[in-house]
């Protein structure tokens, strides 16, 4: 059981920081840069597949305008309706 709870085991996080060290010195500074400039590309393409594109804004405005104004044309509440 650790000496340590709640917080954290910090023994286990000097291990861990010092073997994290020691492995970027064995790798280099060459493994640590990304051949694409810093951008995962896949990301990147998967963010603006899920992005909105300029126009749709506006085009969901005219959209939630138009259908308020036919729901107003038609009476829109129930209380005309009885």
């Amino acid at each position: 059981m650790a000496k340590v709870q709640g917080e954290g085991d910090y023994e286990s996080a000097r291990r861990y920081n010092a073997k994290t060290r020691n492995f970027v010195k064995k790798a280099g500074k060459s493994a640590t840069k990304r051949a694409t400039g810093g951008v995962d590309t896949a990301a990147l393409r998967k963010a603006k597949s899920k992005s909105k594109g300029g126009n749709q804004d506006a085009r969901d405005e005219k959209l939630l305008v138009t259908l308020m104004t036919r729901k107003a044309k038609k009476g829109g509440t129930r209380a005309r309706a009885r």
